[in-house]
């Protein structure tokens, strides 16, 4: 089958996941094409050796624009059937086409104008645990979501933890420059810890903020080498980066975007923070040097958090519902 993968491109987690599921699904032979756009696209083009597209879209915008181009995409591509990684505009076009669909995300609400786009879906995956699951599930699409667990590819451990310290704000922009400000003068008291600051296009300006342990960053290529035998991980608490850093037992302080920006990611963190996988805290308390406290208590073991056991089976669950989903479709048509 023709499979299109339309992943959304604001930063790297849904990126990693869709890089996965569609690697899964051409070991079954399908035949795989991704799409892409801004931060999400550079980072699938550096993995991907298949077909790949970019959209050319802004991280956010026209919605006009958006609707023009994935409709072009789709009538160019014509798949069998569409993975949608939270990109809710797909859903009434692949409906319009009769093409069936699979939507993976990590968020839910019952604003009326989404349910509307969610119950085009064939199915919904929701790749994390349903214990603990702070969002609303409606009924009016209860039957069409399946929890699949966290999918993240995690490298392996390292028994001994390196004196090492990573900041990083993932896709950086200029609103994540007051939390890369505080982190690094929080840190400057850790002298006998490097610190290692992936601040992308911010690298230049932030350079005359650190001291003779602390280096900068630009190309997140390395990151996940070097977060898996750091100390710790002071982060802004994206779905997939803090699964990664509690599969990989790597303690983290999540200090997630405010809640105009980003208001899922103030969820997760506390989520995530309430199953005893990181600390947290919101960016109005950064003036109260919390960084520096959590990071001291957790370097000195005075908090010792928990680590999520993945097994590697959330992909397995995410690519049967996905081939669920083209499948059903089908069977209906056939009726």
């Amino acid at each position: 089958m023709k499979i299109l993968v339309v992943s959304r491109g604001n930063g790297f987690g849904h990126a990693k996941r869709d890089l996965l599921v569609a690697q899964r699904l051409i070991q079954l032979n399908h035949e795989v094409i991704i799409a892409s756009y801004s931060s999400g696209f550079q980072y699938i083009q550096r993995a991907y050796s298949g077909p790949l597209i970019d959209l050319e879209l802004p991280s956010a915008g026209s919605s006009a624009e958006r609707i023009l181009k994935l409709l072009d995409l789709i009538r160019r591509i014509q798949p069998g059937g569409i993975v949608v990684d939270e990109e809710l505009l797909v859903l009434p076009l692949a409906r319009s086409l009769g093409i069936p669909t699979c939507f993976i995300t990590n968020w839910m609400e019952d604003e009326q104008e989404t349910l509307g786009y969610l119950h085009m879906a064939d199915r919904i995956a929701i790749v994390d645990q349903q214990e603990h699951w702070l969002f609303p599930t409606s009924d009016s699409i209860r039957e069409k979501l399946h929890f699949v667990g966290p999918v993240v590819e995690v490298p392996e451990r390292t028994v001994a933890r390196e004196k090492k310290i990573i900041i990083t704000s993932g896709s950086a922009t200029i609103a994540d420059v007051p939390f890369f400000k505080k982190a690094i003068a929080d840190l400057n008291g850790e002298t006998d810890y490097i610190k290692l600051v992936y601040s992308g296009t911010l690298t230049r300006s932030l350079q005359r903020l650190g001291d003779e342990t602390t280096q900068f960053i630009a190309d997140p290529g390395s990151f996940m080498d070097e977060v898996r035998d750091s100390s710790l991980v002071v982060c802004r608490g994206g779905h997939t980066t803090l699964w990664e850093l509690a599969s990989l037992g790597v303690p983290a302080i999540a200090v997630p975007r405010q809640e105009e920006v980003n208001p899922y990611n103030i969820l997760y963190a506390r989520q995530m923070g309430e199953r005893g996988y990181v600390r947290w805290l919101e960016e109005s308390e950064l003036d109260q040097g919390r960084i520096a406290t959590y990071a001291s208590e957790i370097l000195r073991g005075q908090i010792q958090l928990q680590t999520y056991a993945y097994d590697g089976t959330a992909l397995d669950h995410l690519t049967s519902c996905v081939l669920e989903s083209f499948s059903l479709q089908l069977a209906e048509k056939l009726l």
